[in-house]
């Protein structure tokens, strides 16, 4: 899944809220924070001929403990990144891997049990070169309690070993080229509180999901299990909660679609509505 910042990544007001216990770790300063929950790590590699920098984080996890996708569902706590100190920084690009669900009933969540790397691409600003990188992150990891771990993470020009790591992530992301599949169409009913999404697929579809994530205020709920109807898979998610203010569905949506070990992401996709009845 995509997304372009300024400032912070994440939804970091949740946090306080979602812990259950815990206290935040002391901040580093070089390119790794090792605690005995898991281990952060800066990789990044030399920049590209128009001054973008691609770069890795990579989570670690330690047996027992998990962290959390971009929208982490019901119980989980959203990721904080935020690169804004870097010097030269226009934009910056995070794709995180395709999440899981985990837990049972009202410990549902989306997010990850087994190491992961979040891929980045940090571009300049115009006449800028991007300088040392430097990576605010704030991640809830969990096993019986929550615990908020805090690192400032440094990586400096000198990236050639990090190459490998970081093609490594970007690899493993979910498909963007339309191979495995793509979302045919998203549509609100009248309410504008479900959405139908129709997905095609080339797949068996052994165990198909899907992830939905809006704009910055909404959420999604998991969907029930797809119907084949015309040829696509057919999911239907609920809304479980929108900005203040906001009516109806979001404009947009991002998806992550899974299938065990295949997954595929299309974003900014539009979606259309029903018309209100009488």
């Amino acid at each position: 899944m995509i997304r372009t910042i300024r400032m912070a990544y994440g939804l970091a007001g949740v946090l306080g809220l979602a812990l259950v216990a815990g206290e935040a770790h002391a901040a580093s300063d070089g390119a790794t924070l090792a605690t005995d929950q898991v281990t952060i790590r800066l990789a990044r590699q030399t920049a590209m001929p128009d001054g973008t920098v691609r770069g890795a984080l990579v989570v670690d996890l330690a047996p027992g403990w998990k962290t959390y996708w971009i929208d982490p569902g019901a119980s989980g706590i959203p990721p904080t990144i935020d690169f804004s100190e870097t010097s030269g920084l226009g934009t910056a690009t995070l794709r995180f891997p395709a999440p899981h669900r985990l837990g049972e009933d009202f410990s549902r969540a989306n997010g990850y049990k087994q190491p992961l790397s979040i891929a980045f691409e940090l571009a300049p600003e115009p006449d800028a070169t991007i300088g040392p990188i430097e990576a605010q992150i704030l991640l809830g990891v969990c096993a019986e309690i929550c615990i908020p771990v805090q690192a400032k993470l440094t990586g400096g020009s000198d990236a050639a070993a990090d190459a490998t790591t970081v093609a490594a992530a970007f690899s493993a992301l979910p498909d963007q080229s339309g191979d495995i599949g793509r979302i045919r169409s998203a549509v609100a009913n009248a309410k504008g509180d479900v959405l139908t999404i129709a997905v095609e697929y080339a797949g068996a579809a052994e165990t198909p999901d899907l992830f939905v994530r809006g704009p910055e205020g909404w959420y999604f709920d998991e969907p029930a299990a797809p119907a084949w109807r015309d040829g696509s898979l057919v999911f239907e998610v609920k809304v479980v909660d929108r900005p203040r203010g906001a009516k109806g569905a979001p404009e947009t949506i991002d998806v992550v679609f899974t299938d065990g070990p295949r997954a595929f992401e299309a974003n900014d996709i539009t979606v259309a509505g029903k018309p209100q009845q009488g």
